[in-house]
């Protein structure tokens, strides 16, 4: 079977950074059979399987993320003082815009977005970004064919539907053909169509439907009112409130229907919810004021996950939200008014990287930003994002455009390659434990690690600047003695003879060796960072 396949199958993923320190799923005690063991096939079995995940760990770190983002600014825009139309361009910064406010393109209050949304319609080829100062509605549509948006080809102030009107929108999400906005002070939900976005529909083309609405200020009891509600989020055909003025989470169906209510009170006694999102499998994650990224099960009957993240932010830095990357969905992004920060879902604990915005002329001291966008990639690994942000002393607001990837490096010459599977390598119903069928399969698992071990070509290479961020260098070729650590081969000591008898002792001979192997490969694996050096002080070398 193929090595990518049977990754796949195992449903395993990429998710390596460079600070990540690597260790096997399995130890060697729990490889070896212990000393009251009764020898069976099961128990065997169980062993190799052992061998097998810790074989597919090794292969998954042949990848590695370094945590500086290669983010790659396509544009920015706003209306810059040598263009009088609200454009694209890509080497503008803050200083050489206006305030957008200030033109008659119907933007009036876009200086002041505060929420995003990306949507492609595929039918026109096509991405529109929903924008709002917190009362009304605004499309900017962009012509998608091209790798990156860089050119605005219409602007729409959404008509938002007759009579209704909003007072400070603080979310806005879809689910397929529909899009739902949460006002906080007006604590309401509104529902719409938005086929004329998202389709070739001549008849609702460009435009929002209004479908239904549901809210009013009401407590925790109450099934459609809120309390100064701050998010919400979409799971399947379930849409999530975070009624964070009465410590609950709120669920409805898609007709806004309630369906139930989560109290956290204890959880949220002494700190402010301000966002939520839910990753691909259901899992509930919380942002709160007190810089805490709370992870919970999609009925909060179990909370999986509570992480400090106030070291990532500096003294008067805040985090504003957390997003899913529409791209990846095991992209978590965290966003202050200050930094992007990108995470791992399935590892929230760990930091990919973040936005080196200094190096694409914004103006970290004197910046802020306002919202974030993820739209859908046009190719896999890549993720397309919107940044608004505004500059100091109520300066002009602006567009950023970025496209990033996990930054994902692969130490394999070739990463397709046949190998035995574990049904392969594992002993059947009908068949006795005899030394031929266990040597059958220990020589599997051992052309299984010289197949991978072959195909590894070098080792990883970073470096630390001044501010503490890794940055992936290369590889560089593994030298003689490495070579010569991961050698090894097949003899007579990794099978099982057959004059000896199976005993724990004889089964455990070739266990450790095959253990043995894939620590040797595990170390080659490891990343080295080079730091850099403090004036005079000497470049050292050191694992990762």
């Amino acid at each position: 079977m193929n090595i990518s396949l049977e990754f796949k199958n195992a449903g395993l993923i990429y998710d390596r950074y460079l600070g990540e320190k690597l260790k096997l799923p399995y130890t060697l005690d729990q490889i070896k059979i212990q000393a009251n063991d009764t020898v069976t096939a099961e128990l065997i079995n169980l062993k190799f399987s052992h061998l097998y995940d810790n074989f597919l760990y090794l292969y998954k770190n042949t990848l590695v993320a370094s945590n500086i983002i290669p983010a790659v600014k396509t544009a920015v825009a706003g209306i810059s003082a040598i263009n009088s139309a609200f454009t694209w361009q890509p080497d503008l910064s803050s200083r050489e815009f206006i305030s957008i406010s200030s033109n008659d393109l119907l933007l009036a209050g876009v200086d002041n977005t505060t929420e995003m949304l990306l949507i492609k319609n595929n039918d026109f080829d096509r991405y529109t970004l929903f924008t709002t100062e917190g009362t009304s509605i605004q499309a900017f549509n962009f012509n998608s064919k091209a790798t990156y948006i860089t050119k605005v080809y219409e602007v729409t102030q959404v008509d938002v539907g007759y009579g209704v009107d909003y007072k400070n929108i603080c979310d806005i999400d879809k689910y397929g053909n529909y899009i739902f906005v949460l006002d906080s002070v007006l604590n309401r939900i509104v529902k719409y169509e938005a086929t004329g976005f998202t389709e070739l529909n001549v008849i609702t083309n460009n435009r929002l439907t209004y479908i239904d609405s549901i809210g009013n200020y009401g407590g925790f009891s109450s099934k459609t009112n809120f309390n100064n509600p701050q998010a919400i989020t979409i799971y399947q055909d379930m849409l999530y409130v975070l009624d964070s003025g009465n410590k609950c989470i709120k669920r409805y169906d898609l007709n806004l229907n309630w369906q139930f209510t989560y109290h956290l009170y204890r959880e949220f006694l002494s700190a402010f919810p301000l966002d939520i999102t839910a990753d691909k499998d259901g899992n509930m994650f919380i942002l709160t004021n007190d810089s805490r990224l709370t992870r919970y099960d999609s009925n909060f009957i179990e909370k999986t996950g509570d992480y400090d993240i106030s070291s990532l932010i500096a003294p008067g830095e805040s985090f504003k939200k957390i997003m899913i990357s529409q791209s990846d969905t095991n992209i978590l992004y965290l966003v202050t008014d200050k930094n992007i920060f990108k995470k791992f879902v399935n590892k929230p604990y760990d930091t990919i990287g973040k936005y080196l915005l200094y190096l694409h002329k914004y103006n970290i001291a004197d910046e802020q930003i306002r919202a974030f966008a993820t739209a859908p990639a046009d190719s896999e690994g890549t993720d397309r994002n919107i940044i608004f942000s505004v500059s100091g002393n109520n300066g002009p607001g602006k567009f950023g455009n970025f496209v990033d990837s996990a930054n994902l490096f692969d130490i394999l010459a070739v990463r397709d390659f046949d190998i035995y599977n574990l049904e392969e390598m594992s002993f059947s119903p009908n068949e006795y434990i005899q030394s031929w069928v266990l040597n059958k399969n220990i020589t599997k698992q051992i052309i299984n690690h010289m197949r991978l071990r072959d195909e590894i070509i070098g080792k990883y290479i970073a470096t630390v600047d001044y501010y503490g961020n890794i940055a992936f260098k290369g590889t560089r070729y593994l030298r003689p003695e490495e070579l010569e650590q991961i050698y090894f081969d097949q003899n007579i000591t990794m099978l099982i003879g057959g004059n000896e008898l199976i005993t724990n002792t004889i089964l455990n001979r070739p266990l450790e060796k095959i253990y043995n192997i894939q620590v040797a490969i595990l170390e080659i694996l490891a990343a080295e960072i080079i730091r850099k050096p403090k004036s005079n002080e000497p470049i050292r070398l050191s694992k990762a």
